[in-house]
């Protein structure tokens, strides 16, 4: 602004001293063009400080986002992690804290792969739904519809309506409550061990966590796509939007560039043996780093794989039968809250968490992925980090009841 005043005191200078009729005019043309140069510096000023100011503003919250991902990693003792911030599908920011092996003392980088566990989920019911509407099908046929041949499941399986295994209310006993977990020899294993055991509940009165019924999941998609689980999802997913790296395998498989991943047994910390068969591939088991997850997210969020409808449907809460909703939509974790947050995604082993939230009348969506190969201290959740970095972009979501 000084120099704008010493330039309007030059024009009245120019203009005092315009003696004759000539000097005048052209005086007077002088002042126009300065008056012009003035407004055009004074535009541009201006701009450039608007310009620094939302500068300043967005550098702000992501200063603000990684000093509290970092106290978080402090406090939870947290081994390593690689957090990315979307809104309305475009990443505005991401970071890398830790160590991808703390044996070694390996830094964490954005070229790691993670074990994310049940984020797997959001993938394979993410291609079933995208079969479903292709082939004209839906998820009221039950079990036994989409899988006639197979007289070898229980009868009570095969019963079951299909939106029941994805919102996890079918109460079919579940291969983790019976140690059998995730990496069975096959499927017929599963069935032989699990066909007689009890229901853990009444179909659709409960929404429980349901390792089986995914493996159900499994066998309906390589039933109508036709081919091998994996082979589906590599040509339809990760070759198609150039997942380059994604594979599926458990801590056993070698895979370049996978983070090691940390629990703590009692007052030590050591490996988490996260180990997954081909049987249950559709419930836990994919490898993939941030970058290609948020590939992956985008064509979601892009209607690349599902449209609109699909996903509104997909991402509303599963109502019980006492109608009361559950935790979960068709295979994504579903919440609603009363200050109308929505919230779907899913987390993976209790270690790392991917969310998008949604908010009727705000105008952005906001997609917070986590990734962490483990902590010495899970006091608060990885969904509960997630959120806390969220609430940064959309306030109200630490708020929630």
């Amino acid at each position: 602004m000084h120099h704008i005043q010493i330039v309007v005191q030059h024009i009245k200078k120019n203009y005092l001293f315009a003696n004759n009729s000539y000097n005048r005019k052209l005086s007077i043309m002088r002042t126009k063009k300065i008056y012009q140069l003035i407004l055009i510096v004074s535009w541009g000023l201006t701009i450039i400080g608007c310009q620094s100011n939302k500068n300043n503003n967005t550098e702000s919250i992501y200063n603000k986002t990684d000093a509290y991902v970092k106290r978080m990693m402090d406090s939870l003792e947290i081994v390593g992690l690689n957090y990315a911030v979307l809104i309305d599908g475009e990443v505005v920011h991401k970071k890398e804290m830790g160590f991808a092996n703390i044996e070694h003392e390996v830094p964490m980088t954005f070229n790691k792969l993670f074990a994310v566990a049940s984020l797997s989920k959001l993938f394979s019911s993410s291609a079933l739904h995208r079969l479903l509407k292709s082939q004209n099908r839906s998820v009221n046929e039950t079990v036994g519809e989409f899988l006639p041949d197979r007289m070898d499941l229980p009868e009570s399986w095969r019963e079951l309506s299909l939106k029941y295994l994805l919102s996890h209310t079918s109460g079919i006993p579940d291969v983790i409550d019976y140690e059998i977990f995730l990496a069975p020899e096959s499927d017929d294993f599963v069935i032989k061990n699990m066909k007689d055991k009890p229901f853990t509940s009444v179909t659709g009165t409960e929404s429980r966590y349901n390792a089986t019924a995914f493996m159900l999941v499994r066998i309906i998609i390589e039933k109508l796509a036709g081919q091998d689980f994996e082979e589906h999802m590599q040509k339809n997913y990760f070759d198609k939007f150039n997942l380059s790296t994604a594979n599926y395998g458990g801590f056993k498989k070698v895979v370049p560039n996978r983070v090691k991943s940390y629990r703590m047994v009692g007052d030590n910390l050591e490996m988490f043996p996260l180990n997954y068969s081909h049987t249950m591939y559709a419930a836990a088991g994919l490898n993939i780093k941030i970058d290609e997850l948020i590939l992956w997210i985008q064509a979601v969020l892009n209607e690349q794989i599902l449209d609109k409808d699909q996903l509104n449907t997909i991402w509303t809460p599963y109502k019980l039968n006492n109608n009361d909703v559950g935790s979960f939509g068709l295979g994504w974790e579903a919440y609603e809250f009363e200050n109308k947050i929505k919230i779907n995604g899913h987390g993976g082993a209790g270690i790392s968490s991917l969310l998008h939230y949604r908010k009727d009348g705000f105008p952005n969506t906001v997609t917070v992925i986590l990734l962490t190969n483990g902590a010495k201290n899970w006091v608060q959740s990885p969904h509960d980090v997630n959120m806390g970095i969220a609430n940064y972009f959309m306030p109200g979501v630490n708020d929630l009841d």
